[in-house]
Parts: C-alpha cells; structure tokens; sequence
C-alpha cells in the first residue's frame, strides 16, 4: 500500500513540472529525460486514450515544446518519440497498444548522443516544402513529420543532430523577399511596359518575375525587394502623361519621302509580328490594333493615328528608314572609234599596281597619247612604266580609276579621244543622282516623223492631212546607281545614240531614216574607277557623185569634170563611264572644286596660278554664303 501511494505522489509531481494541462485541451510540453512510461501515463491524461504497455517498452525520452500545444499534436509528438526509440503504436480497439518496432533506434545514452523530439514552429516557410530538406541531413532512422494546417514539424534524432536542424530551419525560416506585388498603370500600357522590360536582361536573370494584366492595364511582379524597387522606379518614369492628347502623331521627314514610306508603314501595321512586339493584343493574346496613316507630301510629313506602343514603333523604323543617302556622280565620254582603232583598243590590258606588279601592254598611238609612253611591252616595275602610270593618273583601261581628286583624270580621257583623227567624241555628260535614284541626260534635236495620212473631203474638196510625232534625235543616256558598304557602285545603264542618214531632201519627212545604237546592262564598278562599254558596229556606205555644173553633163566630156566616191565608213560606239560617291558635304566641295579648275582649264585657257585664284574666290564666296544664311537662321531662332 506505501509502494503505490509513493508511485501517485511520484506520478502528481511529474505531471505537475512536465505537462501543465491548459483549458482547451491545450498542454504545455517539457519532458527532459522522462521515464518512457510517465510519458505514457501523461499522453494518456492529456489526449483521453488508453494504452497498453509492452514489458520490453522501456527507457528514457526528451520531449520539448516551445509553446502550448493541442491533444493532437501532442500525441502526434509522442509517437515519433516512440519510432524513434524502436517502438511502435498499435491502435487496438479502444486501446493503444505499444510495442517494441523490429529494429531498435542506436543505442541510448546521455549528451549529444540522447535521443530528442523537438516540435519547431516554422513562420515564413512552408512546413512541408522543408522536411524533404530536414530528411537529408538527419540520422537514416530519424523521424520528421510536418503538420500542414498549424506549420509546425516534428523531428526526432539525436540531441546534437537536431541541434543542427534547428539551426538549419532558422536560417531558412526568413521573411521572403520574392513578394508578389502588383503595379496599376496610367497611362503606358502593361503590355508595353513588359515590353521595355523584357529588354533589361540583367533584370531577367537576378530573378525578377513579370506578368502582365491586360484587361486591367496592371503589371504583376515577383522577385527580390532590391530589383521590385528598382522596376517601381521605371515604371513611374515611364507611366506619364505624354504631350500628345488627341492621339495623332506628325512626324516631319528629313531625307525619306513621306509618300515612299506610307506603304511600307501600311504594310507592318497589317502584320501581327510587328502588332505583338509592340505590346497590341487582346484579352487572348491576339494581335489588335486600329491605326491610319496620311501623307502631307508639301510639309514631306506623315500623320499617324495609333496607340502610343504602335507610334513607338513606328518611329523606331522611320528613323532607320530616313537617313541621309549617298549621292553619286556619274561621268561619261560617249565616243565612236573607228573599227581598226577599237579592235587594237580592245586588245590592251593595262594592270597598274605599282605595290603589287604587273604587266601593261600597248599597242596603239591613243593609248600612247593618255599614258605618255612609247610602244612595246613594259614591265611595270620600271621606272618608265611607273612614271607612265603616274602620268596617267592610275588609268585602266577596261576598268581602272583616275585622280579625281586632280580632277584631270577624264580630261586626259576626253583630250586624248578628241586628237585621235579616228575617233569622234559624241558626247561628254555628267550627272549626279541620289543612291538608287534613276538620272537622265538627253541630248538631241526634236525631229518630226510622218506616223500616217488621211484625206477629208468637204463641200467637194479633197483635203490631205498628215499626222506627224516628234521625237529626239541625239544622245540619251540613264543611270540607276546602288552604293554598297564596300564602296561598290552598281550601275544600271540605258545608253542610246540615234542620228538621222542622208536622205533626198524632196521627201521631207516621209523617208526620214536613223541610225540607232542603244546599251542596257548593269555593271560592278569600285568608287572612282571607270569601265568602257562598247561594242556596237555601224556600217555606213557612201556612195556619191559631184559634178561642175553644165560641164559634168556635156557628152563625152563630161567625166573629166564629175568624179564618184564610193566607199564605207565602219565605227564601233564605246562608253567610258566612271562614278564617283559622295557621302558628305566635304566631297561635294573637293569634287566641285575640281570641276571649277577643269573647265577653267578647258573652256578660259588660263594657268594654274589664276585657276587657283579662281577657285579660292568660288570657295570665299561658298563661304560667305553659308555665315549669312546661318547668321539668318540663328536670328531667326531668337526672335522665336
């Protein structure tokens, strides 16, 4: 009887410092080193069940709770407590039967070494996403249980390795900086505003989440507080009223013609590519978006009408679009050689490389007349055939440059062309068109040509009538350059040269016949260099008769004072064309100086010294002009 009366006091005072049974079936847990069966004893007070007890159920358990906890939780406690110790609860009916597990947990013992089952309260992170983590770094028979709805875990393992896993929670158990904060928008549209984020790669990959809300013109970001931040201060920079209130754009042109580039705008605004990159879509992700586009061709100014993020886009591709274009001068020597004098012409090939090498052959007395050198084969590495190709300026005949910059180079050309009794210079036109721009030089004589006759009759009276067209006899020549990166210059070039045949002058223009030659092909020539196109033989007859007047006709003696030609004149029509890019004001000058100084050679014949002066008063004047218009321009300025 004194045996079990000191076993209840025992019992009363265990329970009174481990668990305080609180109202609610709330309990505060503190078992250090507690008897497995005062444990036992405890739960069973606490939760309302009953369990039998193995004999073989024996040992010491630790269980600690922070903070008050439920009958459930408790008992949830109490059976990692008992898998980790080797036993095992059975439920049995009514009763809870505990048992020692098949395969005992260590070996029990004091300090770091005891086993312990530690109820954690987790804040910040989700209890169940870290017990997968717990189970990795725990004994292999170690027990962790997560509770979903109160977030707390139970883990039981030695003392020192759940020390460490408490250390571990607490380290991982922070306040997440990836909140999820949603942004409303003004006046950009969310779509946009992803758009010119999605650019900021840096952003991407530090983790910054972005969603975009369409409906709700909002933006849904998810990421560190540093890079949130940092997106909340863009967004207010770009989230403001623009200048424009009526949703019209006017974008003046500088280069590019506004008529030229509506198409091309039409065009992308039809496509769903462009739509979706500049942010246009619908509650589903389609592409959607009304716009319209007006020319205003005397300002060379388009009017567009569309949403901010389409305009954006716009002006992005008229800005690649409208850019200053080269412009090129195109030179030209149209002559006809003789059929003798162009075959021994075709025949040479010079190849001026004073760097590299060459070889340069010569066969006529033209050639000689350009180059400044004898007949003969020369090498090039001589000292006479690089003081020939220094005379010559670096011509090539067949494809070579001349010294523009001189600007002497197709003027050695046209001289040497024009004393060569067998050649007969045609024409020498020069134009200067824009890159990809078609020019045109016509140069003839309006001819009329009878196209039909008709006779009208009235109040019986036979009236003739002729229908009669006028067209140019004479030189025509067109040329569409394209400048390449490289500076390249293809050429496609409509050459033509028509002239009227002798004809009895009693036929009018009934029988008016002429002679035409025409060249169309497309050329690669390098800035500055000159190609010769030809190859197109006229064979003209003449066969005439001149005569003393009277006596020519008298009998007999007649053909002492009359004589006959009859003979052929064969020539061969040759193109020497030559362009040369100017890409800025500074090339046009160098250029235009340098035509100044050849036709004041040519056309005043005076020397170097007064041509210089010449062309110092041209550029003075050039001068003078360009301060007083931006002296006019700036006063302009101010007094707006």
């Amino acid at each position: 009887m004194k045996r079990i009366l000191v076993k209840s006091l025992l019992l009363a005072i265990s329970l009174l410092f481990s668990a305080a049974v609180l109202p609610q079936n709330q309990a505060s847990i503190n078992f250090r080193d507690a008897d497995i069966n005062t444990l036992v004893e405890s739960v069973a007070e606490i939760t309302g069940r009953s369990f039998v007890m193995d004999p073989r159920v024996r040992g010491n358990v630790t269980i600690i709770a922070p903070n008050t906890i439920n009958a459930d939780m408790l008992y949830q406690a109490f059976l990692s407590a008992l898998q980790v110790h080797g036993f095992q609860a059975v439920e049995d009916g009514a009763v809870v039967r505990i048992v020692p597990f098949n395969q005992a947990f260590g070996v029990l013992g004091g300090g770091d070494n005891e086993i312990e089952t530690r109820l954690i309260k987790v804040d910040y992170v989700d209890a169940q996403s870290l017990a997968p983590v717990i189970r990795q770094v725990i004994s292999t028979n170690a027990r962790v249980q997560a509770f979903a709805e109160s977030n707390y875990l139970v883990v039981s393992d030695i003392r020192s390795n759940v020390q460490e896993v408490i250390a571990m929670i607490e380290e991982m158990d922070q306040p997440s900086e990836a909140e999820i904060e949603v942004i409303t928008l003004e006046y950009i549209s969310a779509g946009e505003a992803v758009h010119i984020v999605s650019e900021l790669q840096q952003i991407q990959e530090q983790g910054l989440q972005i969603v975009e809300d369409t409906l709700n013109n909002r933006v849904i970001i998810s990421g560190p507080a540093p890079l949130r931040n940092s997106f909340r201060n863009m967004l207010r920079t770009l989230d403001v009223p623009t200048e424009r209130e009526s949703g019209v754009d006017v974008i003046h042109l500088n280069y590019a013609k506004a008529v030229n580039l509506k198409p091309i705008l039409d065009s992308m605004m039809q496509s769903s590519t462009f739509l979706l990159s500049a942010g246009e879509t619908d509650e589903e992700g389609n592409a959607q978006s009304s716009y319209r586009v007006e020319v205003d061709e005397s300002n060379n100014s388009l009017i567009i009408a569309a949403s901010p993020s389409v305009v954006r886009e716009l002006r992005r591709i008229i800005d690649q679009l409208d850019i200053l274009k080269p412009q090129v001068l195109i030179e030209a020597v149209i002559a006809e050689v003789s059929r003798d004098q162009a075959e021994r012409l075709s025949a040479q090939v010079i190849y001026a490389d004073q760097q590299a090498g060459g070889y340069l052959t010569r066969f006529d007395n033209l050639l000689a007349t350009i180059i400044g050198v004898g007949s003969g084969d020369i090498d090039i590495n001589s000292d006479v055939a690089n003081a020939a190709i220094g005379n010559f300026q670096g011509a090539a005949i067949g494809g070579g440059d001349f010294d523009a910059a001189e600007g002497r180079g197709f003027g050695l050309l046209i001289q040497a062309l024009e004393t060569d009794t067998s050649t007969r210079v045609l024409s020498t036109p020069s134009i200067v068109t824009l890159d990809n721009e078609e020019g045109y030089i016509s140069v003839g004589t309006e001819v009329p040509f009878l196209t039909g006759s008709f006779t009208s009759t009235n109040n019986s009276a036979t009236n003739p009538f002729q229908t009669i067209e006028r067209n140019t006899v004479g030189i025509e020549l067109t040329v569409t350059p394209q400048v390449s990166d490289n500076n390249l210059v293809r050429l496609t070039i409509e050459q033509s040269s028509s002239s009227l045949l002798a004809s009895p002058a009693d036929l009018g223009t009934a029988d008016v016949v002429t002679a035409e030659r025409q060249i169309t092909t497309n050329v690669m020539v390098e800035d500055r260099q000159f190609l010769i196109l030809g190859g197109l033989r006229d064979d003209q007859y003449d066969n005439s008769e001149s005569r003393v007047p009277i006596l020519g006709s008298m009998p007999l003696l007649g053909p002492l004072f009359r004589s006959t030609n009859n003979g052929d004149d064969q020539g061969v029509l040759m193109v020497f064309i030559r362009p040369t890019i100017i890409r800025d004001s500074a090339s046009a000058t160098e250029i235009s100086n340098s035509r100044f100084d050849y036709l004041i050679r040519r056309d005043l014949s005076v020397d170097e010294e007064e041509s210089t002066q010449f062309s110092e008063s041209i550029e003075e004047i050039r001068m003078d002009s360009q301060t007083g218009q931006e002296e006019q321009e700036d006063q302009e300025n101010q007094n707006d």
